[in-house]
C-alpha cells in the first residue's frame, strides 16, 4: 500500500469521484430547497405506558453457608470454601417473574418540518408504571425455593415497586397528507433509555432451630453453625438504573385543529437492551455482606432483565412556530 502514487489518494478527476460530488451535491440542493419550506414546532404528550410481563435472572458470589466465617468459624478446614472460583454458575442463579402493567407517560418534543411529507425531532418520553407485587424466586429447577429449601428457609421472594424509564430519541418522520384535515404518519427512532426500578429481595431464615437441617450436616461443630445461622436473613432493597441503546417505531394519525395547532393519536413501540444493576445486600445471613470478618470477601448480588420493551398509546398536541 505504501507503494502506491501519492495522487491516488489526492486526484479527484475519476469518474467515481465525479460521482460521488454529484451525489452530494444534489443533496446540498435538495436540503436547501427543503430548508425554505421547514418548520418548527413543539409537541406535547400524555398517555399510558405498558411495561410487558417480565422475568427477572438473579445471582451473587456468595458462598455456601458453611463457608460463611460468620456463620462457621471453622470454615478453612473445608477446601471448597477457600477455591478461588466464586464466579456466578447456573446452579447459583435464581429468577423471578411479574405480570404486565400499565402506568402513566407523558413527552415533550421539538420538531423540524422538511417540507410537506417529510420531519424530523429530538423527543423526551417519561414513563413510570407501579407494579408494586412481588414474586416467589424460583429455583433453576423451576420450583419456589421457599420449597426446595424448606423447612429451613421460611420465604423468599423479589419485589418491583415503581419502574421508570426516560427515553431520549431522534425520529424521523413520514406523514400522507391528504385532502382531509387527517393526516397518518409513521416514525422511526433512536436514542438511549435511562431505567431504573425500586427492588426488594428476602431470603427469610426460619426462627425454629430444629428447623436449621443443611448448613451444618455431618460437620464436627454443625450445632454451632445451626445457632448461628437461625434468624438470618438475607435481604437488599435498592433503587436499580440502568443506561440502555433504544429504539422505537410510532405509529399515528394527526388532526388539524387550526393552521397552527395539530392533536395526534399516537401508539410506540420501544424496544431496549438488557437491563441489569447490582450492589451489597443489607444483612447476609443476619450479618454484614461479606464472607469473612476481616472485609476480605465481600459479597454482591446482580439482577437483569431482558424484557426491556414498552408501549405508549396516547394524544399529543403540536403547535407550529
Amino acid at each position: 500500500m505504501s507503494g502506491a502514487p501519492a495522487s491516488r489518494s489526492t486526484n479527484c478527476a475519476g469518474k467515481g469521484c465525479r460521482r460521488h460530488l454529484a451525489v452530494a451535491l444534489a443533496c446540498v440542493g435538495a436540503l436547501l430547497g427543503t430548508k425554505l419550506n421547514a418548520d418548527f414546532y413543539f409537541g406535547a404528550a400524555v398517555g399510558g405506558d405498558r411495561l410487558p410481563s417480565m422475568r427477572l435472572v438473579s445471582g451473587d458470589d456468595d458462598r455456601a453457608s458453611r463457608c460463611d466465617e460468620y456463620i462457621n468459624p471453622r470454615y478453612a478446614e473445608l477446601p471448597a470454601c477457600t477455591a478461588p472460583d466464586r464466579s456466578v454458575g447456573a446452579a447459583d442463579a435464581w429468577s423471578s417473574r411479574f405480570a404486565s402493567a400499565w402506568g402513566a407517560q407523558s413527552g415533550v418534543a421539538v420538531g423540524y418540518r422538511l417540507g410537506e411529507r417529510y420531519r424530523i425531532e429530538l423527543e423526551a418520553d417519561y414513563g413510570s408504571v407501579g407494579l408494586d407485587t412481588s414474586s416467589p424466586i424460583i429455583a433453576p429447577s423451576g420450583i419456589p425455593y421457599d420449597t426446595v429449601a424448606a423447612p429451613e428457609l421460611a420465604d423468599a421472594y423479589e419485589r418491583i415497586g415503581n419502574a421508570k424509564f426516560l427515553g431520549l430519541f431522534v425520529t424521523a418522520y413520514v406523514d400522507l397528507p391528504n385532502p382531509s384535515r387527517f393526516t397518518p404518519f409513521i416514525g422511526i427512532g433512536t436514542g438511549v433509555g435511562f431505567a431504573s426500578m425500586d427492588y426488594d429481595v428476602l431470603w427469610e431464615r426460619t426462627d425454629n432451630l430444629d428447623n436449621i437441617v443443611y448448613a451444618g450436616a455431618g460437620l464436627p461443630n454443625e450445632d454451632e453453625i445451626r445457632r448461628n445461622l437461625v434468624g438470618g436473613d438475607t435481604r437488599a432493597r435498592q433503587r436499580l438504573r440502568d443506561r440502555l441503546g433504544a429504539a422505537h417505531v410510532t405509529l399515528g394519525i394527526g388532526y388539524a385543529l387550526t393552521e397552527r395547532m395539530s392533536l395526534e393519536i399516537r401508539a410506540r413501540h420501544v424496544r431496549s437492551s438488557a437491563f441489569g444493576d447490582g450492589g451489597s445486600y443489607i444483612t447476609l445471613r443476619g450479618h454484614p455482606s461479606g464472607l469473612r470478618r476481616d472485609g476480605s470477601e465481600p459479597v454482591r448480588w446482580h439482577v437483569g432483565t431482558e424484557d426491556t420493551s414498552r408501549t405508549h398509546v396516547g394524544l399529543r398536541l403540536n403547535y407550529r412556530l
